[in-house]
Formats: C-alpha cells, sequence, structure tokens
C-alpha cells in the first residue's frame, strides 16, 4: 500500500468499514459499488482509485480485519499453551457470536480459502508448540502432524452448517471436546488433567445438543 495522508487513511478505513456493514446485511456477493460509496459517503471512482475493483476492495476489507483479529489471538499473554488453544476457540466462537451474520456471510469463503486457513493455523501451530516446548507431549508426537489433526476438528467452527441456530450456542463446546478427547491420548503434566476436566465439562454441557 502506497504512503497515504492521514486524511486518506481515515476515508480508507471508513470505505473498509463500510464495506464490511454491507457484506453482514447484503452477503458477500450482494455488496454493490454504488451502496459501498453511498454508505462510505465518497464518489464511486474513490473507490476504484483506491482499490481497482469490487473484489479487491472486499477482500482487503476482509483481510485486514481478519489478521487484525489473529494478531491480537497472538499478542495475549497466556502462560500454558494448552490454555492459549481454549483460548482461540472461545475468542473465535465470541467474535463470530458479536458478528454472527457477517460471519455467516463469509463462511464460504473463509472456510475454502488456504490463504485465511494458513492464518488460522499459524495460531494453533503456535499453542501447540507451546505445549511441545513445556514437555507435555508423548516423546512419539509428531508436533506437525498433531497440529494438522487438532485443526481439522476445529474447521467446523468456520464452516455455514456451524452457523445454524441449533450449532451456534455449542460451538466451542464441541471444538474443545473434541480436541481434549485427541490430547488426552498424548499429553502429560498439566496439560493432560486440564483436557481431562474440559472432556467432563463439555460432556455436560452437550448432553442433549442435537445437530442434525
Amino acid at each position: 500500500m502506497r504512503n497515504l495522508t492521514e486524511r486518506q487513511l481515515r476515508r480508507r478505513e471508513r470505505i473498509l468499514s463500510a464495506a464490511r456493514e454491507l457484506i453482514a446485511r447484503q452477503g458477500y456477493d450482494g455488496v454493490k459499488m454504488r451502496d459501498l460509496a453511498k454508505a462510505a459517503d465518497v464518489a464511486p471512482k474513490t473507490l476504484y482509485h483506491q482499490f481497482e475493483n469490487k473484489e479487491n476492495l472486499l477482500r482487503t476489507a476482509v483481510e485486514e480485519r481478519y489478521r487484525r483479529t489473529y494478531r491480537a489471538i497472538d499478542n495475549a499473554e497466556i502462560e500454558r499453551g494448552i490454555d492459549r488453544l481454549f483460548f482461540i476457540v472461545d475468542t473465535v466462537a465470541t467474535t463470530t457470536r458479536k458478528n454472527l451474520a457477517y460471519a455467516r456471510a463469509l463462511a464460504p469463503m473463509l472456510s475454502s480459502s488456504t490463504e485465511f486457513a494458513e492464518i488460522r493455523l499459524r495460531s494453533y501451530r503456535k499453542a501447540i508448540d507451546q505445549i511441545a516446548d513445556e514437555g507435555e507431549f508423548l516423546d512419539w508426537v509428531d508436533v506437525g502432524l498433531l497440529t494438522a489433526i487438532i485443526y481439522r476438528q476445529v474447521n467446523p467452527l468456520y464452516l455455514t452448517w456451524f452457523f445454524s441456530k441449533e450449532a451456534q450456542p455449542h460451538r466451542a463446546s464441541v471444538a474443545k471436546l473434541d480436541m481434549s478427547l485427541i490430547l488426552r491420548s498424548v499429553t502429560t503434566g498439566y496439560t493432560r488433567e486440564r483436557v481431562t476436566g474440559t472432556i467432563f465439562e463439555m460432556q455436560e454441557n452437550l448432553k442433549g445438543t442435537r445437530f442434525v
């Protein structure tokens, strides 16, 4: 991004903020450039001058917020790796709940894009690496493979069906239960105690819940 004046930066953020609001109301594919220009209080030509086309503009709006969210997650000071792992899940679930229409509109793109998946995967790998640094994995555990397996269990947090009225309140509980069941068999010490307690807690939370 070229150097912008403070005024240009404020206008740019106003455009991107308006884009995210329209995505929430109209869906990703439903956003019209003329509506966006009106919402951001700029001329339509300004949108094209700064972003070239609609696809670049909307993707920039989504990606900048997405990176900001995961940067905040990664920068959080959390003492234990397993607590960091659960913190990621809880933060994603809470953020989604607060911006449900926006998250639902973006679910197809966020769940299928390799670029967005890589952003998420780095955060999960940081938590897994922290557990490894604490020496709480069994000697034979392949940390890279385990990260991929854990990520497959939390991926439903980003899939469209998980934004249904029935599933939404239980998104974090399902993900934490799945992760805990996997980690209990390959960890020791604090991590194993933490996931064992979480298994019982999440089972109780999900008792009687239907997802189909």
